[in-house]
């Protein structure tokens, strides 16, 4: 069996600290963050929150987003509760496809001491087309020697998560305690729906 999971959001929570990012980043360029439109759209990959936030991806606050980001001396991330015993649980294969570029989820891997129990990471930067494209699903199957689609399961809180599934033909795990609620989610038709981690647990046979 091999568990691919989303990174933020369903892994770890990062909420609070992309939040406080983005809220200094438009403070230090004079630009309004539309506070509404942030929390509809978090989640996204930068590109897609960006046109959302500003109508394009604009480099100038990329680059602030970024100075933001690496310029903090205490991280506000944790593991979900619960899902460190998942992480660490070597009964199946795992992976990660994250729309983060693949230095940054490393960097949030190695700071909570977990990136050694995913040997394969794709991250944005890894792949043409991501979530919901089906690339970054075929991808890890085919770096984890995975040919059985019925032994595969994506598990993610939004909605690129699950029709990144469906696109791939392999069974989707909704989680409810990330970016999205469960009534969202449910409209996507995920295979499964977990609410907490003992659920998800349950559904992987841990």
């Amino acid at each position: 069996m091999l568990v691919i999971f989303d990174l933020d959001g369903t892994l770890i929570d990062t909420k609070q600290e992309i939040w406080e990012t983005f809220t200094r980043a438009f403070e230090n360029l004079g630009m309004s963050l539309d506070h509404s439109k942030m929390e509809r759209h978090i989640g996204l990959p930068l590109k897609e929150l960006l046109e959302v936030l500003v109508g394009k991806y604009d480099m100038r606050v990329v680059e602030e987003i970024k100075k933001v980001y690496y310029s903090r001396k205490v991280r506000k991330i944790r593991i979900f509760p619960g899902m460190e015993e998942i992480i660490k649980y070597n009964g199946f294969k795992k992976a990660i496809l994250t729309s983060k570029r693949r230095s940054t989820a490393l960097n949030d891997l190695e700071y909570l001491k977990i990136k050694d129990y995913f040997p394969i990471i794709v991250g944005a930067d890894d792949i043409d087309n991501r979530k919901p494209c089906k690339e970054g699903i075929e991808r890890i199957m085919k770096l984890a020697n995975c040919k059985n689609r019925q032994d595969v399961f994506m598990v993610g809180d939004t909605e690129m998560d699950i029709l990144a599934a469906k696109n791939a033909g392999v069974k989707s795990i909704a989680v409810t305690w990330g970016f999205r609620d469960e009534e969202f989610l449910k409209k996507y038709e995920p295979d499964y729906i977990a609410h907490n981690s003992q659920e998800l647990k349950n559904i992987l046979g841990i």
